[in-house]
């Protein structure tokens, strides 16, 4: 990790920053993919033709990292069939056509709890996931702070929201300061073996200076609570970058992050827990950042999940004919194939790129400038990374791949937007982190073999 972490100055284009959610009509109908969650797809328990209200289980978590689905909207399940992702992969995707009514389910009430266990199983149970991009079940993140041999000292918040264009954390903050507040008193009481003498640190850039001033009034006298401004400078958001510049303390690839004596959530999903453990409703909305350059009237939307982004930019308009769409920030997000997609749970944001803006320039050969070396947040030889995956002996690849700090690669894209040749660094870095992986697996299973 370098000495000093900073990177990029990207242009911010916070062109919403201003604009209050506005939520969107009820949707004609909603499409609710099983794998909106990192880990295991969710298994459905509904089946064509049951009727369905807002907040019910359609469904279960499966596996040891899953998150549960619920009905955003009220009406009738016309289809469960399989949908291809941006990965190219396929997920089973619930449809549900709207009755028009919004019905809440009888079962949406606040969840009871009265000690850490009953605490995390309610954070399960509603389908909190990381709100940020990483996707990860926040239940499953809180509980690896239960874990012994770690001592949690400090909580970030991640409220950074580092990519330009997206706004959709800094107007949860603005909307809905008590919600943090609740969220952190949850962690506080329920967690308090683990969390006990705990430092809250609200960790965000002083491009807020808005929402700075409502969180500073809004957690006045608690001293347990630290709003800490960060310069406004990119990936500020990247857990490991977080993690040094609000501690000091380096993150190492492989270990768990509560090692490093910190736990981390976005603000939103924190929001979100303290919505759900309040009311009982579950993860069914989301504020969504819609703007780009092709966009005409950039806004912030409140929509259930599921939604098809077709029907967001019927509202913000076009100017121009899309050449890419893409979910989440410009530098770190997920480019689509169709606006008929639905947006998901971690949809921070919807971005809209013109013809010109969305051609890439034809890469070219590496020149050696280390441009790529010097703006990378966690120091990888980047430049190294793309020689040795074209080394054949699998040992030695693995050695020299380890040897370069890709593991330790933040998908921040840094790499890639510095470099004057236009070449995919961060694509090369996610095969290189992909290839360690597979070799560690057949490495483990070989061991395993000679016991």
């Amino acid at each position: 990790m370098k000495k000093d972490i900073s990177s990029l100055h990207v242009p911010h284009n916070k062109h919403t920053a201003a604009c209050v959610p506005q939520r969107i009509e009820i949707p004609a109908e909603v499409i609710l993919p099983m794998n909106m969650h990192s880990g295991h797809d969710a298994e459905p328990i509904v089946k064509v033709g049951d009727h369905v209200k807002v907040g019910q289980l359609i469904a279960r978590e499966e596996g040891r990292f899953s998150s549960p689905v619920h009905a955003t909207i009220s009406g009738t399940v016309v289809e469960i069939a399989p949908m291809a992702t941006a990965s190219g992969k396929e997920t089973l995707a619930i449809r549900i056509e709207s009755d028009g009514k919004m019905e809440v389910c009888e079962t949406v009430k606040a969840p009871e709890f009265s000690d850490c266990d009953s605490f995390l199983q309610a954070v399960r149970d509603g389908g909190i996931v990381g709100l940020g991009g990483a996707a990860f079940p926040t239940w499953a993140k809180f509980n690896e702070a239960t874990n012994p041999d770690y001592k949690v000292d400090t909580v970030l918040i991640n409220a950074a929201e580092c990519e330009p264009y997206i706004t959709s954390d800094h107007r949860m903050m603005l909307a809905h300061p008590e919600l943090i507040a609740d969220g952190i008193e949850y962690l506080r009481k329920y967690m308090n073996q683990y969390l006990g003498n705990a430092t809250y640190k609200i960790c965000i850039e002083t491009n807020k200076a808005d929402a700075i001033e409502v969180l500073k009034k809004t957690f006045a006298g608690k001293d347990y609570v630290v709003i800490h401004e960060l310069k406004t400078i990119y990936p500020q958001g990247a857990k490991q970058v977080m993690l040094y510049n609000a501690t000091g303390r380096v993150a190492v690839a492989g270990k768990r992050f509560p090692s490093f004596g910190a736990l981390i959530i976005n603000v939103s999903s924190l929001a979100k827990m303290a919505e759900y453990l309040n009311t009982g409703m579950p993860l069914v909305e989301r504020i969504v950042t819609v703007d780009g350059p092709a966009v005409e009237k950039p806004m912030n939307l409140i929509a259930p999940i599921g939604t098809r982004i077709s029907e967001l930019l019927k509202l913000t308009g076009l100017k121009s004919q899309p050449g890419k769409v893409v979910v989440g920030g410009p530098m770190n997000g997920t480019a689509i194939c169709s606006v008929d997609d639905p947006i998901v749970k971690v949809s921070n944001a919807v971005l809209v790129f013109d013809e010109k803006s969305a051609v890439l320039p034809e890469a070219s050969a590496c020149i050696n400038c280390g441009r790529c070396i010097e703006k990378c947040p966690v120091g990888i030889s980047v430049a190294d990374v793309d020689r040795y995956m074209h080394v054949e002996n699998p040992d030695r690849k693995a050695k020299l791949l380890i040897k370069t700090g890709v593991r330790q690669c933040v998908d921040c894209a840094c790499c890639s937007y510095v470099c004057p040749a236009n070449r995919p660094l961060l694509q090369i870095n996610w095969e290189a982190k992909a290839y360690l992986k597979k070799y560690a697996a057949a490495q483990k299973e070989k061991e395993g073999g000679k016991q």
